[in-house]
């Protein structure tokens, strides 16, 4: 798992919605775990098919809190605490929260437009499949990480040792992959790897309006 090289003392525990959104969550992954059913409440999952219809539009909230298993959740969540506390103290609270919706939001949209347009996946398989997860969401937090803070270092584990890399080197080296499986490995892995790329898309935007605005003033602020 990847870790922050060197401490840059911000806590994560003073960015409120960042503690906020983890703790839903995991609450949201109990909730799922005791489904009677045992089908983790998979019906407020995102199906694409059911949102062209107009159907359960609410569930492009509702799934960016669920995940499918606990390995699921334990590497999104993981993730989203070594970046998510730069973030928020980035870019403030309200525009962080806004940014993370926006994120999750257009990287649902852009899985779901995908099983339209991507025409190797068939509309039998893709648009029926239930899609969930806080990935795209923190995809955007990732993009918006590269960008304000891309000269910080990352810990990797290579083997028995731990390689540093910047931050922009991991997180761009990552998007590519992604958007790499998005066009050629669907079918491989069943995963929403356009969720990702759009999550990403739409937190460098995101991001490039705050740096426009704000300039590097984040650089400033108390920690």
């Amino acid at each position: 798992m990847v870790l922050e090289a060197e401490s840059d003392k911000i806590s994560f525990f003073k960015q409120y919605f960042s503690v906020i959104i983890l703790i839903a969550n995991v609450l949201v992954f109990v909730w799922q775990m005791m489904d009677p059913t045992g089908n983790m409440r998979i019906e407020y999952a995102f199906v694409p098919a059911e949102f062209f219809a107009g159907q359960k539009l609410w569930t492009i909230f509702t799934s960016m809190f669920m995940h499918g298993d606990i390995l699921h959740i334990l590497m999104n969540m993981w993730f989203f605490f070594v970046i998510t506390d730069n973030c928020e103290h980035a870019m403030g609270h309200v525009f962080y929260l806004l940014t993370y919706f926006v994120s999750g939001i257009f990287a649902t949209m852009l899985h779901a437009w995908s099983t339209v347009f991507i025409p190797m996946w068939g509309t039998t398989i893709a648009q029926f499949i239930p899609s969930l997860g806080a990935s795209g969401a923190i995809f955007g937090l990732m993009a918006v990480y590269a960008i304000l803070y891309p000269n910080n270092k990352f810990l990797l584990p290579t083997g028995s040792t731990m390689r540093k890399v910047t931050a922009s080197y991991f997180i761009i080296t990552y998007f590519i992959t992604e958007l790499t499986y998005a066009f050629f490995s669907f079918e491989l892995t069943g995963t929403a790897h356009f969720a990702h790329v759009g999550g990403f898309v739409a937190g460098a935007v995101m991001a490039g309006i705050y740096k426009a605005v704000k300039g590097t003033s984040y650089k400033k602020k108390p920690k």
